[in-house]
């Protein structure tokens, strides 16, 4: 339950448009989880939560309101891409 894991699971992503949208539409931390954990890739709900916070606390606000659901939060913190 790492930050590697979810880095792996974001280059995932990043190369998978189906899975684009599946995490896109992501509600919830606990859904993305479940996600993840269905490709193999697994983590905790904390260890997302942890890292994400970390990942977007230099964030500028601009940045920051375009994230609209779990699966934008992961794509903008994690490098999944630009803007999907």
């Amino acid at each position: 339950m790492s930050l590697d894991a979810i880095k792996a699971f974001a280059a995932l992503v990043h190369a998978d448009s189906e899975l684009q949208a599946d995490v896109k539409g992501a509600s919830s931390a606990n859904e993305l989880v479940a996600l993840a954990a269905s490709r193999g890739h697994q983590f905790s709900k904390a260890t997302l939560l942890r890292e994400h916070a970390k990942a977007v606390h230099g964030a500028d606000d601009q940045a920051l309101e375009g994230i609209n659901s779990w699966g934008d939060a992961l794509l903008h913190a994690f490098g999944a891409s630009e803007r999907l």
